[in-house]
């Protein structure tokens, strides 16, 4: 594995001192990089590959390398959303979460069902769960492109931020039922081990973001804390609600979720620029991550592949997505043109990939293995279809924005809307001041 680790480590550095200029093509840094995991895995050149002998600790090294990429994404998209702004100037990020992804998740379980005969009712609902939330990662031209209204791109950014993080206890309320069904065990049981996993999380995010916050501020005031330090402090607070989460009984993954919402409310305007490094953190992990998805899972989809795997794969990128916006927007006013891109720019990324690799196969369920091959074939479409279509498709949607002329103004696409970052995990180009 060293010559893929040398070689790895030098597509790194091209990528990083091209970035800029590769942001406007299609070579998102997903694409990148689980296309040169396919080409050093052992279905290319087999240059990473786990050798028997150390598969053991290689396969815990990667476990934790998934574990870890999650919780920081999940704690900094959360801490850098501000959900007190967008609820109070624009509607669209309420009915993409609360209308839009219901409805997705509804979609894709019943479609699941009709198609996965080998399946159970839960098993069907734990693959549209995984498959429902988007990450905006895999289409970052989509969010960054500043000819594209910013109200539209907001929705999407906003979306992408809180959408993990509502899925969570869904998934982890659909995954306790199913090993429950299959194991036989009592109402009881499974109610405190809801319980357990959704509550206990909830309350250790709570707790971990708001003491860390007021620490920070009170250390803060009295000039305790040298500048780097504190952004170095984000990633001990999102690990930290991992593991107390975790230890407690509860997700981990929702606990850090949490404490990144309580954290961004409480420190976003009193400490600017606070997360910066935990997100260029969770920026070189999420590509490692796709990294490891190209050497060790794209293969078995392209061996493992069925006509239902692909159907599914591919409705889910288009019906089982753009058809729940368009009834999400009723009534929004806005054109055709706008519910199309919001439709289609919901790629499938990073949670789908973890929440598979480091608790569904873990479950022992009797449809994990199907579960996990409609994840990596739609996934794995979602990277080429969206990475490829990002940067031609946000220009195609600005051009028609702009063709509207003078009536542009009148459109709801250009409501006024507070200005909310981008993630830095988002590899975007900042926007000159306006």
């Amino acid at each position: 594995m060293h010559y893929g680790t040398a070689i790895l480590a030098i597509c790194f550095f091209l990528y990083a001192i091209s970035s800029k200029r590769l942001s406007l093509t299609v070579f998102t840094g997903p694409l990148v990089f689980a296309t040169l995991g396919w080409i050093l895995g052992p279905a290319g050149l087999g240059f990473a590959d786990l050798s028997a002998g150390e598969r053991v600790t290689d396969i815990e090294l990667i476990t934790l390398l998934l574990e870890g990429t999650l919780v920081l994404v999940l704690f900094t998209d959360a801490m850098g959303t501000n959900i007190t702004r967008w609820r109070e100037q624009t509607t669209l990020p309420g009915r993409l979460l609360g209308v839009g992804l219901p409805l997705t998740m509804m979609a894709g379980w019943g479609l699941a069902l009709l198609l996965f005969s080998n399946l159970s009712l839960w098993e069907a609902g734990l693959i549209a769960i995984i498959l429902a939330p988007t990450d905006a990662a895999l289409g970052q031209a989509v969010i960054s492109n500043p000819r594209v209204p910013q109200r539209i791109r907001q929705a999407l950014n906003i979306e992408s931020g809180l959408n993990d993080g509502l899925a969570l206890p869904v998934f982890f309320v659909v995954l306790e039922t199913a090993q429950a069904s299959e194991a036989s065990l009592g109402a009881g049981s499974l109610i405190r081990e809801i319980v357990s996993q959704v509550f206990i999380a909830a309350a250790v995010g709570v707790a971990v973001g708001w003491l860390a916050a007021r620490l920070i501020m009170w250390t803060a005031d009295r000039d305790w804390m040298a500048p780097a330090w504190s952004k170095v402090a984000m990633l001990a607070v999102a690990l930290g609600a991992w593991v107390f989460g975790d230890g407690l009984g509860g997700s981990g993954f929702l606990a850090a979720w949490i404490a990144g919402l309580i954290i961004g409310r409480e420190l976003r305007e009193a400490q600017p620029g606070i997360g910066d490094f935990a997100e260029d953190t969770s920026h070189v992990l999420t590509l490692l991550s796709f990294f490891v998805f190209g050497a060790f899972v794209l293969g078995d989809v392209i061996d493992g592949i069925t006509w239902q795997v692909a159907l599914y794969a591919v409705l889910s990128l288009t019906a089982i997505r753009i058809l729940p916006v368009a009834v999400a927007m009723i009534g929004s006013g806005l054109k055709s043109q706008s519910v199309l891109y919001l439709g289609w720019f919901g790629p499938r990324g990073l949670a789908s990939i973890i929440l598979v690799a480091t608790i569904v196969e873990e479950s022992e369920l009797a449809g994990s293995e199907t579960i996990a091959l409609v994840m990596a074939a739609t996934v794995g479409l979602s990277i080429y279809a969206h990475g490829a279509s990002a940067w031609w498709g946000s220009n195609w949607y600005a051009d028609w924005y702009e063709s509207q002329g003078d009536d542009a103004a009148e459109l709801p696409e250009s409501d006024e809307v507070s200005h909310v970052p981008v993630s830095r995990r988002f590899g975007h180009i900042e926007e000159p001041p306006s």
